[in-house]
């Protein structure tokens, strides 16, 4: 509907000028209001949320996405680059640590959010139909699932398959 068509541009003009997120966020909740089965308001929703740093918020937006509608793989690529993101700032701070006790802290949680991007992007990867999308994908996936190939076998044959796909 045209009302919907405008509150979308009114969404991204608040996007675009980084005014007033509470109203970008009431914005958001009228639009969802009026189309509660597009899923894309609430991966802008989660994109949104990262860049106000509220994390937790984000994921769930994320999240959002697949209840609203399953086909919609791009809830799953925002939490799955939310969890990589999170894992290489665990990383950067780890490796600028000097403390021991606080280095392996910090190299048990870039552990965990590394793990934590790999099953949305697997779905991400076995539903997206773009095959640009897919190798973007399956490049993230390669790097996370390279990291723990000493753990065993699985994530050996996850890398060797998302490699393949990014080598082609």
């Amino acid at each position: 509907t045209q009302s919907q068509t405008i509150l979308v541009g009114l969404i991204n003009y608040y996007i675009k000028s980084g005014d007033d997120t509470n109203r970008l966020f009431a914005l958001l909740d009228e639009a969802k209001k009026n189309e509660p089965t597009n899923a894309s308001l609430y991966y802008v929703e989660g994109n949104i949320n990262e860049e106000l740093g509220r994390l937790d918020d984000a994921v769930a937006a994320y999240r959002k996405c697949a209840d609203v509608d399953p086909n919609y793989e791009w809830g799953y690529i925002g939490e799955g680059i939310h969890f990589y993101n999170l894992a290489v700032s665990l990383q950067e701070k780890a490796s600028n640590e000097m403390d021991d006790a606080k280095y392996l802290a910090l190299m048990g949680e870039f552990e965990t959010a590394l793990k934590a991007c790999i099953p949305p992007f697997e779905k991400a990867f076995e539903m997206s139909k773009d095959d640009v999308v897919k190798a973007s994908v399956a490049e993230y996936l390669k790097n996370a699932c390279y990291r723990f190939i000493s753990e065993g076998d699985e994530y050996k044959a996850k890398y060797d398959k998302y490699s393949a796909v990014v080598a082609q």
